[in-house]
């Protein structure tokens, strides 16, 4: 298929760039936006883009009915409820802390793997989840200095929520390349299931928030979806032919660069304390624990 001649590890660690990159695109837009409109703009432009990365690739002839319900499902789990409260911790917690609770996905994705499709899970590999684990814990406890920004303990169920959401979308995912073994057909599917999802959704929403919007923000927004829609296609096309204890893993090394980026861009908004940074390495050495201990 598209990307089939890429090693899954290294569409792996393409989609933690390109993702990177978006995720701090979407910091800039979500204080700007409200949620809703942002993840619209976001599905908008993933569905298109799946469609056209499908258009270009070869087309996948063993499509059935109980494959598209599985990448139907994808598209609930992740582009539009893991998405929805990705993009709502942004502008609750800040993008490093929200991104590195974020990584408790790594541990719910394990569990799903080894006991939902049989992957094999070794001591090293327990052992790095469970310290990306205590690397959460580390940056949820703010401290007692005054002179940091102070966040509700309970404002950080909802990265956490994040997280299981997008680790049921893995799990069916996995799923769905056993029937349907077409990662741009995925993307299409799932992405357009998260827009009509968020096109029912607008009724229910009210309109003035809805509207909530600036032009420089809604380019950033555009800039980060296009970066994500590169990221999704590098991602789905490594997990259809790489294991998950491994590919989200190294998936989520985007958390380096994250934090990098956060520094850099958002070092007024964004205080980076020195948990967050500990949290970062410990984060990326408990990763490198899931993929090298085989």
């Amino acid at each position: 298929m598209l990307l089939d001649f890429l090693h899954p590890n290294i569409l792996a660690l393409l989609s933690a760039t390109f993702i990177s990159f978006a995720r701090v695109a979407q910091r800039y837009a979500v204080v700007r936006m409200s949620a809703l409109f942002a993840n619209l703009i976001m599905a908008i432009v993933t569905a298109l883009f799946g469609w056209i990365f499908y258009s270009i690739d070869i087309p996948a002839l063993n499509i059935t009915f109980e494959g598209v319900l599985w990448f139907m499902a994808v598209g609930f789990f992740g582009a539009f409820a893991g998405r929805y409260c990705n993009l709502l911790a942004l502008s609750l917690t800040g993008l490093a802390r929200a991104a590195i609770v974020a990584q408790t996905v790594l541990i719910w994705s394990a569990l799903f793997a080894v006991f939902g499709l049989g992957e094999e899970m070794t001591l090293p590999i327990a052992l790095g989840t469970a310290l990306i684990m205590f690397s959460s814990m580390m940056i949820v406890y703010d401290g007692k200095s005054s002179g940091k920004r102070r966040i509700p303990i309970y404002y950080y169920l909802v990265p956490a929520l994040s997280a299981l959401m997008y680790a049921f979308a893995h799990l069916t995912g996995k799923v769905a390349f056993s029937m349907i073994d077409s990662s741009s057909f995925g993307m299409a599917i799932s992405n357009t299931t998260s827009l009509s999802l968020l096109i029912f959704m607008i009724p229910f929403h009210q309109a003035g928030r809805l509207k909530e919007w600036d032009k420089k923000g809604f380019l950033m927004l555009l800039f980060g979806a296009i970066s994500q829609s590169f990221g999704i296609l590098c991602f789905w096309s490594a997990m259809k032919s790489g294991k998950i204890t491994q590919i989200i893993p190294l998936s989520r090394l985007s958390l380096l660069i994250i934090v990098f980026l956060t520094w850099y861009f958002f070092r007024e908004q964004e205080k980076l304390t020195y948990r967050v940074f500990v949290g970062a390495v410990l984060a990326l050495v408990g990763a490198y624990g899931v993929v090298y201990g085989r």
